[in-house]
């Protein structure tokens, strides 16, 4: 309880979330008489691990792509393949979106990169501000739901579940989402009336598919090597790295060494803030694991409710309103401990429940007062954060019905990794 208590007034006050956690649990671990010893070495075996090492990697990687211009390679590729249909420069941006996902691992990098562009360009096209501006906040979602991805990579480092099921689990979900955003940019330029463009050449079409398949590239070598298993999800984020030196230094020749340093610095900055979130959320589970207080809530909630659509329903709920406040890879830190016993408990397949947990805190991107997502694209397109709220609410909706079939449908998420690995 003291824990509780603490960790929120913090959170209240603002405390930035890795100093809140280990902040919180000092404090409790003080006052229940436990050595502060254990601090340090809790805090260091939370970072000894060989898959958290992909993390900066597969960060790193996505920054070198957007700094050496693929991103804007696989938007003028995604317009010349759906450009000429109904709502197709819209289709065209989740296309965009769902592409450089893959590459990025990271919603807000996916709506800074994809969004950065398509949103003044679907302006210019006479669609509505608040369209243009929902529209890329729901596709940057699907950075943290498309493999590679950081967050399902912190889970799987958390729950002990294999990195590369998770990856394959994830795929079908962030393609379900991506038909969805698709359907709804076609029927809302169906119903305003907006002219599909001229179609083009197949040669002219052919020459950017072109330019852009090197960057298509990547995920099919980093994903297929790791299905293959011809490398590990770590090595395979190093190979990343390396490809994305190699296309945008050699190939795209954009990539310059004061933007390499640059990069760096940047990438060197997000890496280090999550590694101090995972290494204070280490602590924060030790002791709960110590206290067993993911067991008795566990027995709490099974005493009352039983049935695992109802618990997955409560679940639901509770990470909705999560995602509001906390960022996804603090909160899957903090919450598996909790939640994995009583899923497990019940016999849903951890694999799963990850699937589930993830786009729930994908969509708490685009929900106030702390989406990422929402900061992004207001600093994008200079709307203001309460009229990039507004449109992204219908777009919330949508994504939440998503979720609930993706919750109740577990085929959707298992049926992949099973195929491939239970063979």
């Amino acid at each position: 309880m003291t824990l509780a208590i603490i960790f929120i007034l913090l959170l209240l006050l603002g405390t930035p979330i890795a100093v809140a956690t280990g902040l919180s649990t000092v404090l409790a671990m003080s006052t229940n008489g436990i050595s502060l010893d254990t601090l340090a070495r809790t805090m260091f075996a939370g970072l000894d691990s060989f898959s958290l090492m992909a993390i900066p990697f597969f960060i790193f990687a996505g920054d070198l792509m957007l700094a050496g211009g693929t991103s804007r390679r696989l938007i003028e590729m995604a317009k010349k393949w759906v450009g000429w249909t109904t709502g197709g420069l819209p289709i065209a941006g989740v296309l965009a979106a769902m592409f450089f996902a893959a590459l990025s691992g990271s919603s807000p990098a996916t709506v800074a990169s994809i969004g950065g562009i398509m949103i003044p360009s679907l302006q210019e096209a006479r669609y509505t501000a608040k369209f243009a501006v929902g529209l890329m906040c729901a596709a940057g979602s699907l950075g943290i739901i498309i493999p590679p991805s950081i967050t399902f990579l912190v889970y799987g480092t958390v729950a002990e579940v294999s990195i590369s099921k998770l990856f394959m689990a994830g795929i079908v979900p962030g393609l379900l989402i991506a038909f969805v955003l698709v359907g709804v940019s076609y029927v809302i330029a169906k119903k305003q009336g907006h002219q599909p463009e001229q179609r083009p050449d197949w040669r002219e079409t052919w020459k950017v598919t072109k330019d852009a398949g090197w960057g298509l590239l990547m995920p099919v070598v980093v994903l297929g090597g790791i299905y293959m298993g011809v490398f590990t999800p770590t090595e395979a984020a190093a190979v990343a790295v390396v490809y994305s030196l190699f296309i945008g230094f050699f190939i795209y020749r954009e990539l310059t060494w004061a933007q390499l340093y640059q990069v760096t610095k940047r990438s060197v900055v997000t890496s280090a803030m999550i590694m101090l979130v995972i290494s204070t959320a280490k602590v924060f589970s030790y002791y709960l694991t110590l206290e067993r207080i993911p067991t008795k809530i566990a027995a709490e909630i099974l005493q009352y409710v039983t049935e695992p659509v109802f618990i997955l329903l409560v679940i639901n709920i509770l990470l909705l309103f999560v995602g509001m406040f906390m960022d996804s890879s603090a909160a899957v830190l903090i919450l598996v401990p909790l939640f994995l016993p009583v899923v497990t408990e019940l016999g849903i397949d951890p694999i799963h429940f990850g699937v589930i947990m993830i786009v729930n805190l994908a969509i708490g991107m685009l929900t106030p007062p702390f989406g990422l997502n929402l900061f992004v694209a207001s600093g994008i397109s200079r709307l203001s954060l309460t009229d990039v709220t507004k449109a992204s609410l219908p777009f919330i909706g949508v994504l939440i019905i998503t979720l609930l079939v993706i919750t109740y449908v577990p085929p959707l998420s298992t049926y992949l990794p099973d195929l491939l690995y239970n063979r």
